[in-house]
């Protein structure tokens, strides 16, 4: 090979080699930028899991500013939950299917997982994610203004079915923090800032006006009784309450009340729209009520106190146990479930392709052609309150008497106290006399009656020692008399007085009125209800 070829082959290779160069290094740039976008693509992909935490009470948190707040008026409201959210950088597969879980908001205002409000937060405002225990505001959050702080004392409840978002005092929103749906938050600052009005629910964290509604007070149902000088009415602002102009209600007059709030150490009581009276002018105690050691007068309409649909067995007497005894022809001279019903029970249930058991249940009960609604309310029926607290002792007693009157012909039933639709026996009429006068005898009740072994609820009376005995010669209308068995001494019946002379009562066979001197058995004393 001549110089000439030398020289041109040596510059042939070295450009070869050139080219070789220069494609890997394209194919090593080629190679990080793939990399570089999947670290990027795995960036964007982490989960953002959340936690829940307990907000804590007002009164609690900023004391400072709270000193006259009633400290229960927090307690009462059901206890909420704030959330956060935070960025998990190393995200697993069980942490992922917790929050596929747990990504949503209970109904009772308490938030388990916040990917829904971090989602929220990053479609609405496209701003990065703020993770958990930061409180710095995203980018176009920011606010110079601290706004104006308003002393107020109320409650803000949060609309239904959605996240309430929570903001610092300049209005930047925190990102991630929220309140749960259709919770209430005690609330003591109003705070106007740039055309907005937040309310405080934390310390250093508010919720839009927007997003909740102020209430004041807190809910309650109960009778109030407006005083000898009678009562002036209020309205509730934001600072506190005000008199109304010719808003006056009469002395001695009653209102339905829905809601309490304590301002200043008085107790004010909501009778109507925002029309409110305090417990300077009224009260809730009643005009009367007896003494320590007597048994105690209830206020608001007594409840069943009992299983409600008991099932018939034998040994049970009562309303239902009278209507299946009369269904198959049985005398009620003594109404009882024995085995004779038992018996015939079973063959109502064989026809009807029931479970053969000879216990009348709610399906039984239908198979012979009665109600649903009767299983029911023959049990709960207890006589309407017919007394408030503006009631004296005498309305109390002829609460008592004129509900005794309401069952005058009606059939004595052993074991029975119910609706004057049926018939009671001579404890049984007793037992819903004193519930429309306002006395829950408890443990005798309507539906105990009718259990096996407490026919003799007479007995039970006469050993209540909260109903006291009275002398003989000094008993009166609204008095309870009791009679005992002749033969073997033991208590047998009971009556209402209505004089010295003459009793309101339930005997075989009927309710009636009749004097105590008329063969009832031996009178063995008086005890008086009403002090």
């Amino acid at each position: 090979m001549n110089k000439k070829s030398k020289l041109i082959f040596a510059c042939g290779f070295t450009l070869l080699m050139l080219t070789v160069s220069t494609q890997q290094n394209v194919k090593a740039d080629t190679t990080n930028d793939a990399q570089t976008s999947t670290n990027v693509q795995s960036s964007d992909n982490q989960t953002v899991t959340g936690t829940t935490s307990k907000q804590q009470p007002i009164s609690e948190a900023t004391q400072e500013s709270t000193s006259q707040i009633k400290p229960s008026t927090y307690q009462e409201q059901s206890v909420q939950s704030r959330t956060n959210t935070q960025t998990d950088n190393q995200p697993d597969a069980s942490s992922e299917q917790s929050n596929e879980n747990n990504s949503n908001v209970q109904q009772n205002g308490q938030v388990n997982d916040q990917n829904t409000i971090q989602k929220q937060t990053n479609n609405q405002n496209n701003n990065p994610v703020v993770s958990a225990g930061t409180d710095q505001p995203t980018d176009n959050q920011t606010s110079d203004s601290q706004g104006t702080i308003t002393p107020i004392k109320g409650v803000v409840t949060t609309n239904n079915n959605q996240i309430t978002y929570l903001y610092r005092q300049d209005g930047s929103r925190i990102s991630n923090r929220g309140l749960g749906a259709n919770s209430p938050w005690y609330t003591d600052q109003k705070l106007d800032n740039d055309g907005e009005t937040y309310y405080r629910v934390a310390t250093g964290e508010f919720a839009n006006g927007k997003d909740v509604v102020l209430s004041f007070g807190s809910a309650a149902n109960g009778t109030v009784r407006v005083q000898k000088n009678g009562a002036t009415g209020y309205e509730r602002q934001e600072s506190g309450f005000s008199k109304l102009n010719n808003s006056v209600f009469d002395a001695n007059s009653t209102w339905k009340y829905n809601r309490t709030d304590y301002v200043d150490g008085l107790t004010y009581y909501q009778i109507a729209s925002n029309v409110w009276i305090n417990s300077i002018d009224a009260t809730t105690s009643a005009v009367y009520q007896n003494p320590s050691g007597w048994i105690q007068i209830q206020n608001t309409q007594i409840k069943p106190n009992g299983g409600v649909g008991y099932y018939l067995y034998n040994g049970v007497e009562g309303i239902k146990t009278w209507l299946v005894r009369r269904y198959f022809g049985y005398s009620n001279a003594h109404t009882i479930y024995d085995g004779s019903v038992a018996n015939s029970v079973r063959g109502v249930q064989r026809n009807a392709g029931l479970p053969v058991t000879g216990v009348v249940d709610l399906a039984t009960w239908q198979a012979m052609g009665f109600s649903e609604s009767s299983w029911y309310g023959i049990d709960s029926y207890i006589a309407p309150l017919r007394t408030s607290i503006t009631s004296t002792r005498a309305d109390h007693i002829e609460a008592m008497i004129s509900e005794a009157y309401k069952y005058i012909g009606k059939p004595w039933i052993s074991g029975a106290s119910s609706s004057p639709n049926y018939g009671v026996d001579c404890s049984g009429l007793v037992t819903q006399s004193l519930y429309a006068s306002g006395i829950d005898s408890s443990p005798v009740t309507s539906i105990q009656h009718a259990q096996p072994g407490n026919e003799w609820n007479c007995q039970l009376y006469w050993s209540d020692s909260r109903i006291h005995q009275v002398n003989y010669g000094n008993r009166q209308r609204g008095d309870l008399i009791f009679f005992s068995n002749p033969a073997n001494g033991s208590i047998w019946h009971m009556g209402i007085l209505l004089d010295a002379n003459t009793m309101i009562e339930s005997w075989p066979f009927a309710v009636q009125v009749h004097s105590i001197y008329s063969g009832r058995g031996n009178i063995v004393g008086v005890k008086r209800v009403f002090a």
